[in-house]
């Protein structure tokens, strides 16, 4: 006994049909729309990444100069103390010193 069905649940199921592959249809354009803005993110972010890297590169090497600079002021500032030290030892020793 074959079932036959009334020309309207055949209309149903293909609008069904029709319906699922536009979803599908949706889907893969929503995949490739979300595929292209990760391409475009990403490529964004590598480029801020550059940027940020160079310039903490710089600011690395502005520092550098800086505590060098610092370094060389503290050492001839040190070099100026132990001179005066120095001095006022070398006074106080000759005041003990027979004449």
């Amino acid at each position: 006994m074959a079932t036959t069905t009334a020309p309207e649940e055949r209309i149903a199921r293909m609008e069904g049909q029709i319906e699922h592959m536009a979803t599908r249809a949706d889907i893969e354009r929503v995949r490739a729309d979300l595929s292209a803005e990760i391409q475009r993110v990403r490529a964004d972010l590598s480029a801020e990444i550059e940027r940020v890297r160079a310039d903490l590169t710089a600011d690395t090497e502005r520092l550098r100069a800086e505590v060098a600079r610092q370094s060389a002021m503290l050492t001839w500032r040190m070099i100026i103390v132990v001179g005066i030290a120095q001095a006022i030892g070398i006074g106080a020793l000759l005041q003990f010193l027979p004449r």
